[in-house]
């Protein structure tokens, strides 16, 4: 037995089952392959997961004979070759049976429609419910989130959706309860930040009779979705999410302009213009002492606009024109989102009414 052969194989099944970025961006996944097959998720998404879910468990369920003929074809010959190679047919044959069980009796035993099942009102067929989640998957107002090289949640207007390799989990909103269940941070992340953090979610829908399911996100992507939701995720009290880069630094932001000097106003303050729900409480008033200008950076000014923003506004205001790594944001210079005035930190000072 070719051992690098064997090794090979075992390396080409891992990739084929589970598979990685580099074959993801080079279409070599089983949906993308198979695209003309398959059709539009978009378009028809309980007829394409049919589809998908058969084909990718039938090729799963080859891959022992497909190495058996790769031996074959590879010239290696032997008294157990035979018997090998009649075990690894047993496989895909228990499949052909199985997804011969799927689509027979208007294809209520296949995994895609036993999820759709516990919706469909007593008298009515199975594709009528189909044909209007298929309407609905079609609308724009959906969140799709990947979890795995080949697994994704989606929440549309009413239903959560986990998509896997051989099935699909199906619950309505309002029938379900998403429960924070454990969190896990980790150092690094692609987007830059110093830390991400992860949360796992329990789906728990109200009727026992539906499988519960579990996924695993981001707390980047749990706020993404949480807009979309009826009911908000439940966090747990022994549960803390991580802040994101830009919350921390807000929060340091506002800590250091509250030791800068007091700037009073006569008359009442406003709401702020930039999220129009807090008190405009910050003023940029020109304190920092006159001194060379570092990096090219312009010198500070003065800016004349009255108070308007408060200091998380501000302060987002400023990340998201910073530079560089996050630890050197606060020593950089800002500008008056009005007038422009360039501005240090030293000159951002918190506004009080005088009583």
């Amino acid at each position: 037995m070719d051992v690098l052969l064997t090794l090979f194989y075992i390396l080409f099944s891992i990739c084929v089952i589970y598979p990685p970025t580099e074959f993801v961006s080079a279409g070599f996944t089983i949906p993308q392959l198979l695209d003309s097959f398959l059709g539009s998720e978009n378009m028809n998404f309980i007829e394409y997961h049919m589809k998908r879910v058969t084909v990718t468990a039938l090729i799963h369920s080859a891959l022992p004979f497909g190495y058996m003929l790769t031996l074959w074809c590879s010239g290696q010959r032997g008294q157990w070759m035979p018997w090998f190679m009649l075990a690894s047919i047993i496989g895909p044959m228990i499949m052909l049976l199985k997804m011969t069980r799927w689509w027979d009796s208007d294809r209520k035993k296949h995994p895609v429609v036993k999820a759709l099942l516990p919706y469909v009102p007593p008298g009515m067929n199975w594709q009528i419910l189909a044909v209007d989640f298929n309407a609905e998957f079609r609308g724009v107002d959906k969140v799709s989130i990947q979890l795995t090289a080949t697994s994704k949640f989606i929440a549309t207007q009413t239903w959560f959706i986990k998509v896997s390799q051989y099935s699909i989990n199906l619950v309505k909103q309002n029938d379900c309860a998403l429960v924070a269940t454990a969190t896990d941070s980790h150092n690094f992340s692609v987007s830059g930040e110093d830390e991400v953090q992860y949360v796992n979610i329990e789906a728990i829908p109200s009727d026992n009779t539906i499988k519960r399911f579990k996924f695993r996100i981001s707390t980047t992507a749990l706020r993404e979705l949480q807009p979309r939701l009826e009911r908000p995720v439940r966090v747990p009290e022994h549960i803390s999410l991580l802040p994101t880069l830009i919350e921390r630094f807000v929060l340091v932001f506002k800590q250091h302009v509250e030791r800068n000097p007091v700037y009073y106003v006569e008359q009442d303050l406003e709401v702020c213009i930039g999220c129009m729900q807090n008190t405009a409480d910050v003023k940029l008033n020109k304190l920092c002492p006159p001194g060379p200008p570092e990096d090219n950076a312009p010198p500070c000014q003065q800016c004349n606009c009255r108070v308007l923003w408060c200091g998380a506004c501000m302060g987002r205001w400023w990340a998201a024109r910073a530079a560089g790594a996050p630890a050197a944001w606060l020593a950089q210079r800002g500008s008056c989102p009005v007038c422009r005035a360039p501005f240090c930190l030293l000159d951002v000072c918190p506004a009080r009414a005088r009583s």
